[in-house]
């Protein structure tokens, strides 16, 4: 196990820097922002970012139909959902991992409380023929293994629910901007033809 429990805490400080996936949720909150996509339709959106990252930049100015340019945002709201679900897959895989580290650094802990418990049962002699060294030095090791189980630990189990707590929001999107566009959605299913500017939800427009 010499290196064993090292190595799961530097996976674990690996899987904790969500920097990219922060990033790519800021990254479709601008392109929403440039399309004009209502606020109310992207609150889960910016609480997917702050869930991963407190600090994450989620400032949300969609502006009016002046200020969506050709070419700006997203240009159909398929497409905004795409990379939503694309950022909820990165997500999801992340947290998928994060689990499976958790279940490895279960089986270490207990290997480690076990080595633990045999260090302290290990027979001593007097005189001593450096049995005393060797008892006090598998119990120093054990006790380094179980440290730095509980190092790993104390990433892991709040990296998972901040990812849940991501993964949740991202899921709520679509209810979302349903809600937000539903009489939209009904005018369209009518037959209804929107204003060029708000063309994004359609998909067919020259202005996002």
């Amino acid at each position: 196990m010499t290196g064993y429990e090292e190595t799961l805490l530097t996976r674990a400080e690996v899987l904790e820097d969500g920097g990219d996936l922060v990033q790519a949720i800021t990254a479709i909150l601008a392109g929403a922002q440039s399309a004009g996509v209502d606020r109310a339709a992207v609150i889960s959106l910016a609480a997917a970012a702050r869930a991963l990252d407190p600090g994450a930049a989620t400032a949300y100015e969609p502006g009016g139909k002046h200020d969506r340019l050709p070419g700006g945002g997203y240009r159909s709201d398929g497409e905004f959902l795409e990379a939503a679900a694309d950022a909820e897959g990165d997500v999801l895989e992340r947290l998928r991992d994060v689990d499976k580290l958790q279940e490895r650094l279960a089986a270490a802990m207990d290997d480690a409380q076990a080595a633990l418990g045999a260090a302290y049962a290990m027979a001593v002699r007097d005189p001593c023929t450096g049995c005393h060294g060797a008892k006090e030095a598998a119990i120093a090791e054990a006790l380094r293994r179980i440290g730095l189980c509980e190092a790993a630990a104390e990433i892991l189990d709040p990296l998972a629910q901040r990812l849940g707590q991501a993964l949740g929001r991202l899921r709520q999107l679509p209810e979302d901007l349903g809600e937000v566009y539903e009489l939209v959605y009904e005018f369209i299913r009518k037959g209804g033809k929107l204003p060029v500017f708000a063309r994004w939800i359609e998909g067919q427009g020259t202005r996002a």
